[in-house]
């Protein structure tokens, strides 16, 4: 069991959900494509090894945020192997140790939304650094596979732990760029890896699923951090992007909850039914995902994660508007119609966001955005909660529960 932290900040109590089927989305960190996803056919996989004396070049790509462009590079973390000396061309018996190097892909994809949820328990954030402005957290190993194996996915605490350290070491540099300069120029957003710290205390003797009760430490993205302290982020749910197959499917259904808000909506709360368009090149761009050597392939796999969302019951329907030359499919238009169950799981976000608003005002007596951590006593801890669960239960609509598939 990891030792339970004392808050100490406002913000870390309003990042905390009781409700184990929500997860929190910080927009701009989750939407950008950071993770490789290889594709069937021999595209890039997620993993490589460098050629003696060389190195794997970083992947650089280009990404859309309300209506701004980004620029995104995904430097692969390094680790090493223990491997027999015949596979890597040795005369000699026995092992050697090889580096290589490997890009985080759906797995580590799905640790870090584990983590993510695991974060929103109770006292389970704290603060760090020499200026008490970086998020942390602890847990064990065994927690983490749990976790997994409770929302439909397996994987070994070697796995797991495999995965912490690809998203501990593979650095990402997000960037906005300047008018008028040369493209791939401009100002980074973000220089750092997914977890800037990680130490996972394991003993040189364990070796497979040993060690899993060992305590982990981590800390957050800066952008998380940022993001948790400004309270800019909201309520998504976590059972949906667990169920949903497809890494790009999740893509999909955070940027569906990240573009439902207040804009568009006749008064805060009334959304409507207005129907999302993306283009099938738009979602390969921002998603990240990988194409096939054939158009089509990559199409119809653009096609099934779209279709994923109408199975779940985050979307109505979704009608396609295919661009062809001939007989031909060059390109679809996707117009998704979003289902009552998502349009109730928005407001339940709203909902919570402005218990957020409400809780911080009580405390600091002020309506805008904090720029710092506010620190916060236990006695007021107990009260943010007490009255924030109160004003939820009065005013959060209910969701209604998708059918487990």
């Amino acid at each position: 069991m990891s030792k339970i932290a004392t808050p100490g900040a406002l913000q870390l109590v309003l990042f905390e959900l009781e409700d184990r089927s929500q997860s929190h989305l910080i927009a701009l960190y989750d939407l950008a494509p950071r993770y490789v996803f290889a594709s069937r056919d021999g595209g890039r996989s997620a993993e490589t090894a460098p050629a003696k004396g060389n190195f794997v070049a970083s992947i650089k790509r280009e990404f859309t945020y309300h209506g701004s462009t980004f620029h995104l590079t995904i430097q692969p973390a390094r680790l090493t192997r223990m491997v027999n000396r015949d596979d890597v061309a040795a005369q000699a018996d026995g092992q050697t140790e090889i580096e290589y190097e490997v890009f985080p892909a759906e797995r580590e994809q799905v640790v870090e939304h584990v983590v993510r949820r695991l974060a929103m328990d109770r006292s389970r954030l704290s603060l760090g650094g020499e200026n008490r402005d970086k998020v942390q957290m602890r847990f064990t190993l065994y927690e983490i596979q749990r976790e997994l194996k409770a929302v439909g996915h397996t994987l070994s605490i070697r796995d797991i732990r495999e995965a912490l350290t690809i998203l501990a070491r593979s650095r990402i540099i997000i960037g906005k760029p300047a008018e008028g300069v040369k493209k791939g120029r401009g100002a980074n957003l973000l220089e750092s890896t997914a977890f800037p710290v990680l130490a996972i205390r394991s003993r040189p003797d364990l070796i497979g699923d040993e060690g899993g009760d060992e305590e982990t430490h981590l800390q957050f993205n800066p952008l998380v951090s940022s993001a948790i302290r400004n309270l800019e982020f909201k309520p998504v749910s976590y059972q949906w992007l667990m169920r949903l197959k497809s890494p790009v499917s999740r893509w999909l259904y955070n940027r569906l909850s990240a573009e439902y808000d207040y804009s568009g909506a006749e008064a805060p709360g009334d959304l409507g039914a207005r129907a999302m368009t993306l283009s099938a090149d738009e979602i390969i761009k921002n998603s990240g995902m990988n194409v096939w050597s054939r158009r089509r392939d990559t199409l119809r796999a653009v096609t099934s994660a779209v279709d994923a969302l109408v199975e779940e019951g985050i979307l109505t329907s979704a009608e396609k508007l295919y661009d062809k030359v001939g007989a031909r499919i060059e390109g679809i238009t996707y117009v998704m119609l979003p289902s009552a169950k998502f349009l109730a799981q928005v407001r339940k976000a709203q909902a919570v966001e402005s218990a957020n608003v409400a809780a911080m005002r009580a405390i600091t007596g002020d309506d805008r955005r904090p720029t710092d951590f506010v620190p916060v006593t236990p006695a007021a801890t107990v009260e943010t909660r007490a009255r924030r669960a109160k004003r939820l239960t009065e005013e959060s609509p209910r969701l209604p529960m998708a059918k487990a598939g």
